[in-house]
């Protein structure tokens, strides 16, 4: 009995963490080179994300796809990209991979900052990469989870 009972508790423990904080591949070009095609990748966090966060979304084009893209815009925030360079209420910001990201003006986007439970998203690869440059902000309730760089397995 004892050890049935220890074993339906491992199991609902296992599955429990699985289904809170599930493992993707990486699919398509959009986040190299930080990650590559059929990495596994696993969410480690449910929180707010923070600048630079890299998150799995549900993308508003396709609401059973999921997209890997890097948090750059906050709630209450502007944002522009200059000669590759990344700019947050006019405030110069480093950001590794705005070299390679085209201009970019928040006033022709908005006239208001970021509304509070929205997000800007970019790709790494900003050449390629399908982000909020194309189907604008995504809500909270999009993100499914932010991934810990460097956790893949």
């Amino acid at each position: 009995m004892t050890f049935a009972l220890s074993y339906l508790l491992f199991f609902g423990l296992f599955r429990g963490y699985h289904w809170a904080y599930p493992k993707y591949f990486v699919s398509g070009e959009s986040m190299f080179p930080t990650y590559k095609e059929e990495e596994v990748i696993q969410i480690i966090s449910h929180g707010k994300p923070k600048r630079f966060d890299v998150v799995v979304l549900r993308p508003p084009e396709n609401p059973k796809g999921r997209y890997l893209k890097r948090v750059i815009g906050l709630p209450g925030e502007r944002i522009n990209y200059r000669g590759g360079k990344l700019f947050v209420n006019e405030q110069l910001v480093n950001d590794p991979f705005g070299k390679e990201t085209e201009d970019f003006n928040w006033g022709e986007f908005s006239i208001d900052p970021i509304p509070e439970g929205y997000y800007f998203i970019l790709g790494d690869n900003r050449s390629v990469s399908q982000d909020s440059r194309h189907f604008g902000l995504i809500t909270r309730r999009q993100i499914l989870g932010i991934v810990q760089e460097g956790n893949s397995k």
